[in-house]
């Protein structure tokens, strides 16, 4: 789907749905600093740092996973300090405080690990616009709306990180009338479109309330 369409009609019907919006945090809601994922493929005459954009370009299988090292995404402190100092990407925030001021949910659905971490620092990273004024996202966040999927202390389903995030959003059906992601990764908006398509195959009217966005860079 194309970004400029999420504003539709449908988004302001909030009235008649219980709706949910997941936001991706690296290169959607932020740009990360002084993190990154190192790797070391047989065709690698040394270890390459990669940021999570450029890790996001990467053809990761879970044969090839190996291959990467993911010890500054287990450092409680530079995870932390990764989200809290990082750059605002100010067109996703402002798409986000439009879904918020229409009376969507938010949560968090991130590749990353270290799950608690993850909440307390995105949630001290977080704003939105209430009037002409930055206001902390407080309440409006709350911890069981924020999956970090990778996390060392919980099991998450599927074998790839697009997959699991696939199966969150899954999970959330029951729950809510519409579940939608906005992800800069295409690789998750291609799994939350075959899963719409496996649904509508299957005859599953749910289908009709699962919604993938590419975020804006």
């Amino acid at each position: 789907m194309n970004f400029a369409e999420i504003i539709t009609k449908e988004l302001f019907e909030e009235a008649k749905h219980k709706s949910l919006l997941l936001l991706d945090i690296d290169d959607t809601l932020l740009t990360a600093q002084g993190i990154k994922i190192w790797r070391k493929l047989p065709s690698d005459k040394k270890e390459v740092a990669l940021t999570p954009a450029q890790y996001a370009e990467e053809n990761v299988t879970p044969e090839t996973k190996k291959y990467y090292d993911y010890r500054e995404f287990r450092n409680p402190d530079i995870v932390g300090k990764s989200i809290t100092t990082g750059i605002p990407i100010v067109s996703n925030l402002k798409t986000m405080d439009s879904y918020i001021k229409n009376g969507w949910d938010i949560g968090i659905l991130t590749a990353r690990g270290m799950e608690p971490i993850i909440f307390k620092s995105i949630k001290q990273f977080l704003k939105f616009k209430q009037g002409k004024d930055l206001k902390p996202i407080g309440d409006k966040l709350v911890r069981d709306l924020v999956f970090a999927i990778n996390d060392d202390n919980k099991k998450y389903k599927g074998g790839t990180d697009f997959g699991k995030k696939t199966e969150v959003m899954k999970s959330l059906l029951n729950r809510y009338d519409r579940v939608w992601l906005i992800d800069d990764d295409s690789k998750n908006i291609k799994a939350i479109n075959d899963l719409r398509t496996e649904l509508k195959n299957k005859g599953d009217k749910r289908h009709g309330k699962l919604r993938a966005i590419i975020a804006k860079k």
